[in-house]
């Protein structure tokens, strides 16, 4: 997949030789298949991740980790959605003070709703692991 984001072998090989090292079409074909025993080195997933700019082994990889959040983190977490929204609270206000929403006061809510919203799929990407605690 990381490959063919990056336009195939050929390209995904020339990336590799102009921001990294030399890495040939052979070896990256071999690296696909599941069959063979070849993985690709650390520093060439982070080459051709910055190439085709998707993180997608990376983000497999953290999202394959079991991480269950600590009270203390899930505490942080919390108080950063109340922060944003607080935040998101006070920009609506101003935006709204002369009745009138601009297309750019609606564009910086969006981002800022888009933030929140984030910061709340961190909250349940901690949450969801301590569901299964202790269950086969």
């Amino acid at each position: 997949m990381l490959i063919r984001a990056c336009g195939g072998l050929e390209e995904a090989s020339a990336a590799c030789a102009a921001e990294c090292r030399s890495y040939s079409d052979k070896q990256l074909s071999r690296c696909q298949n599941p069959r063979a025993p070849d993985l690709l080195p650390i520093d060439i997933v982070d080459c051709l991740e910055a190439y085709c700019g998707q993180h997608l082994i990376t983000r497999a990889i953290v999202d394959s980790s079991v991480h269950t959040g600590t009270s203390g983190e899930l505490r942080d977490q919390s108080c950063e959605v109340t922060e944003a929204a607080a935040d998101l609270q006070r920009d609506v206000r101003a935006a709204v003070a002369d009745d009138e929403v601009t297309p750019e006061e609606a564009a910086a809510l969006l981002d800022a709703l888009q933030h929140i919203k984030s910061l709340a799929a961190d909250i349940e990407a901690s949450l969801h692991p301590l569901t299964k605690r202790g269950v086969a």
